[in-house]
């Protein structure tokens, strides 16, 4: 995979299969899971992941998964084709290529399913990318989180199915902690005990940029960037007593280079007890050799709790979907089938490192311990905002709190130029957008015409 409270209370939820054949359709009943929950207080929730009366045809998938992983999703289509009489065709189209979705939609030969992060959807609408499909697909609501189910909606259009997530949580070299801490205070005793003042040693790897750090801000309620009420919180009081965490308080113990190379490389040469990063890192580190295990951000004083930012892997339902109807049909199905068959989930965390979001499957202890880590952290993670004034906040955030880790200015006044500098570019987007409403379209598609991205 590439890098970059959540109800656990549907435990109970369960694959079955009815073995009674195949249907008219061609779908073999035998592998047409059914989810079943139970609650106390609910009554059974039954959930068919692979519909029967959905029409038959091919897929058009685009993703933009790394190479590493093409040859897993390649062997994923195939299982499901095996157990329907729907083909997938597979379209890799890199993050940020808009021209060639666009180019396709155009001359009729669209994707029907579009993986992407969730917050791509505010661009996706605005490039008229996206399909309605309320009323022709029923969510699993009882094994997908309530933060899952929200996402799958855009301006009360359902637009996709969110599938995946990642975060970022605390890594820790299980040769050096023997427990993993539960807040800070245990944290830093911790490091006290392994950071060496001559630099050979350190208490933290830890990257310094928006999404990492997006934890500490938001544990005191605020929002870095609050996209549904449309308000910029990273002048607020709560922001900053985050952020003085991280520079108060783990950097002693941290390299003086904030960049990801510096923070990376004292965790996997074992010069480090924790770093924190995301799921993206296991491969690596487990190629090093390095014993670690994962486990949430620790608590914080004064009632903090850190909420970092998530990325929910989602597929989206793409304008192919009003033209071709025994494409829809199989699209949907592929949906259904990827979000709810645990046995397909469980092999994405087990092979790709992918985070399901499926409360069965979390509950259930099967998944790998590192995995389970990152699961356990997304209770509290934040979907990253989805709104595109997003896009102006990473570069100045960034850069306000880059400078203050080197020791350029003061947190506060660098957060408040950060806050004006924001404030004046959405003013003046805001402007251009009114003069001439193509503009930011056609300059989104344009800048991705000649980026490499290909053709379908």
């Amino acid at each position: 995979m590439g890098g970059p409270a959540l109800a656990i209370g549907l435990a109970g939820c369960s694959s079955e299969s009815d073995t009674s054949g195949s249907t008219a359709s061609g779908i073999d009943e035998g592998t047409a899971a059914t989810t079943r929950v139970t609650t106390p207080d609910e009554p059974e929730c039954d959930y068919q992941a692979i519909d029967p009366d959905e029409p038959s045809g091919t897929v058009k998938l685009v993703h933009g998964r790394d190479t590493s992983d093409i040859e897993f999703i390649e062997s994923t289509n195939s299982r499901f084709e095996s157990i329907t009489d729907n083909e997938v065709e597979l379209n890799w189209v890199p993050v940020g290529c808009y021209a060639v979705i666009r180019n396709s939609m155009s001359d009729g030969d669209g994707p029907h399913l579009i993986e992407r992060n969730h917050d791509e959807v505010d661009r996706y609408d605005r490039l008229d990318f996206l399909s309605d499909q309320a009323g022709n697909i029923d969510l699993p609501d009882c094994v997908l989180p309530d933060k899952a189910l929200e996402l799958s909606r855009f301006d009360e259009e359902l637009v996709g199915m969110p599938w995946a997530a990642q975060t970022v949580a605390l890594f820790y070299n299980g040769d050096m902690v023997e427990e993993p801490p539960e807040t800070l205070e245990e944290m830093t005793s911790i490091m006290e005990e392994h950071h060496e003042e001559d630099g050979e040693t350190f208490g933290l790897g830890y990257p310094i940029n928006p999404y990492y750090v997006s934890g500490f801000a938001q544990a005191y309620g605020e929002e870095v960037y609050d996209g549904e009420a449309d308000e910029l919180g990273i002048d607020t009081d709560a922001v900053e007593k985050g952020l003085r965490v991280i520079m108060d308080d783990l950097k002693p113990y941290m390299p003086d280079d904030p960049g990801p190379g510096a923070q990376t490389s004292v965790f996997e040469n074992g010069n480090a007890p924790f770093f924190i990063s995301g799921p993206w890192e296991i491969p690596h580190l487990e190629e090093e050799g390095v014993e670690f295990g994962v486990t949430t951000l620790p608590d914080l004083p004064d009632g903090g709790t850190p909420r970092p930012y998530a990325g929910y892997n989602t597929l989206f339902f793409g304008t192919r979907m009003d033209d071709d109807p025994d494409g829809a049909g199989a699209a949907r199905n592929y949906a259904r089938w990827l979000a709810t068959d645990e046995e397909i989930l469980l092999e994405h965390a087990n092979q790709e490192n992918y985070v399901p979001i499926h409360t069965e499957l979390r509950a259930s202890g099967r998944l790998p311990e590192t995995i389970q880590g990152f699961a356990d952290q997304l209770e509290t993670a934040d979907p990253m905002p989805r709104r595109e004034k997003m896009d102006h906040v990473w570069g100045p955030f960034g850069h306000a709190i880059e400078q203050t880790f080197n020791g350029y200015g003061e947190l506060r006044d660098n957060l408040d130029s950060a806050a004006a500098e924001i404030r004046e570019t959405w003013e003046d987007a805001e402007l251009s957008s009114a003069a001439d409403p193509e503009l930011s379209v056609n300059r989104l598609t344009l800048e991705s015409a000649d980026s490499g991205c290909g053709v379908f």
